[in-house]
C-alpha cells in the first residue's frame, strides 16, 4: 500500500544536493511538512482519490479528497514527530481542533519512513 510513497521517499531520499540529502528527521520544518504533503497525496492517489491541495496553506485543511463514488474526505497532513526532552522517543499526539471536528476532518500522519496513517474523528 505504500510502494510509490516508500519509492518517492527513497529517491527523495537519495537525490544529491551536494553530497547527500538529508534524512527526513533532518529536514527544516518547513521542508518537511512540504515533503509530508507530497507523500500524502500520493498515498490518497494509490487509494483511489482525486487529490485537490490547500494552495495558500490558510485554513484548517491541507487536502480534500474525492474518490469514484463522491466519498468526500478532508485531510490535515502532519509528520509523526518524537519527543527529545520529557519522555524522549515518544510519539507526540496531535488533537485535531474544534472547527476540523464540526468538518469531520481526518489526520494523515507520515512517519520518517515515508509510511502514511489516518486516524481522527
Amino acid at each position: 500500500t505504500h510502494g510509490v510513497c516508500h519509492l518517492l521517499t527513497n529517491k527523495i531520499q537519495n537525490t544529491k544536493l551536494g553530497n547527500k540529502m538529508p534524512r527526513r528527521s533532518k529536514l527544516p520544518k518547513i521542508k518537511k511538512g512540504m515533503q509530508s504533503e507530497q507523500i500524502a497525496i500520493l498515498y490518497l492517489i494509490e487509494k483511489g482519490f482525486f487529490v485537490f491541495k490547500n494552495l495558500y496553506g490558510v485554513g484548517p485543511a491541507d487536502l480534500i479528497a474525492i474518490n469514484e463514488k463522491g466519498t468526500l474526505e478532508i485531510y490535515d497532513v502532519k509528520s509523526e514527530s518524537y519527543r527529545k526532552t520529557w519522555k524522549p522517543g515518544t510519539r507526540i499526539c496531535r488533537q485535531l481542533t474544534q472547527e476540523q471536528k464540526k468538518l469531520k476532518m481526518k489526520f494523515i500522519f507520515v512517519d520518517k519512513d515515508g509510511g502514511c496513517r489516518i486516524a481522527g474523528r
